[in-house]
């Protein structure tokens, strides 16, 4: 019986329970890198750190990367991930630690392919496929980014927004919960990118912690980043704003193709943009840049967005 399922009966501690085998709480000292900090279970069964503190909805970003790392160590030596498509279940508990149980879909000459479920006492959280490649030489071209102020050279996120307090209230709300930094080059969190689409988002960002040399640490914080604000380009046509209270939103689905390695306790441009929203639904697509302009991932994302009626 696979620690998954193993039953949560009084008397009895499953693999979620706070303090189970010793797992203790996430250090928050340690940033995204203390976020990645998975105990191996059982082969293929891992399971993550509980947070301290009140009970809040796991960010989305969190549970992706541990999935990506959980999977990236089941895959023979020297393949690296390529790509990770996730769909969300249901909101996951921060008190809880989330169980990953990672499948071998395949290991071929090139590729590995694995499947990944989250669960906690609740149920499954998340599913998820992973591809991991080994090295292989191949054509090569790529978009560039649209001109940009570097990172040093903008005001800090506070500073963007000193004018506008509700967004920077909801902005810290975020970024206090999240060990990440973000600063925007076209000057705030709601005004449309230079770029001419009506629905898009520039934005810089990386961990605020420093994280260990480690390429699969660095892929797994590239995709803990890259679940960080997108659904608010989805607003920039309509009269709502993020921070009002009456929006809503939930992400569904959540994939990213990772092309270059890329630090993601370093600078990396975000470009975003919603080619669509209908339904109660939106959909977003995301380019990730370093700071020399290569193109490091490409993400989309599709969510539930709804506003509810004006009090």
């Amino acid at each position: 019986m696979g620690a998954a399922d193993s039953h949560t009966a009084a008397g009895i501690r499953g693999p979620w329970s706070a303090g189970a085998g010793g797992t203790g709480h996430v250090d928050p000292e340690r940033g995204v890198g203390g976020l990645l900090d998975l105990e191996r279970l059982e082969p293929s069964v891992f399971r993550s750190r509980a947070h301290a503190g009140e009970r809040i909805r796991l960010y989305g970003g969190e549970v992706a990367a541990q999935a990506l790392l959980a999977a990236g160590r089941t895959v023979p030596p020297g393949r690296t991930p390529n790509s990770l498509g996730v769909y969300f279940l249901l909101p996951g508990d921060s008190t809880e630690p989330v169980v990953y149980e990672v499948g071998v879909a395949r290991d071929g000459g090139t590729f590995s392919t694995r499947t990944v479920e989250a669960r906690q006492s609740g149920g499954p959280t998340l599913v998820a496929t992973a591809s991991f490649q080994g090295p292989e030489r191949g054509l090569g071209h790529q978009m560039a980014p649209s001109p940009v102020r570097m990172p040093e050279t903008l005001p800090s996120a506070e500073e963007a927004l000193a004018d506008d307090p509700p967004t920077l209230a909801w902005l810290s709300e975020v970024t206090g919960r999240l060990p990440v930094e973000v600063r925007f080059p076209d000057g705030s969190l709601d005004h449309p990118s230079a770029n001419g689409h009506i629905a898009a988002l520039r934005l810089w960002m990386r961990a605020r912690h420093e994280l260990v040399d480690s390429p699969e640490i660095h892929a797994a914080g590239v995709v803990y980043l890259s679940d960080l604000l997108m659904l608010v380009a989805s607003l920039q046509p309509h009269p709502h704003r993020i921070a009002d209270g009456n929006v809503w939103f939930a992400t569904i689905a959540h994939s990213i193709v990772l092309h270059a390695a890329a630090r993601a306790d370093d600078w990396l441009l975000y470009e975003v943009e919603s080619d669509w929203a209908g339904a109660g639904r939106c959909l977003t697509r995301g380019r990730l840049f370093d700071r020399a302009g290569r193109l490091c991932a490409s993400s989309t994302q599709e969510a539930v967005l709804r506003v509810s009626a004006a009090n």
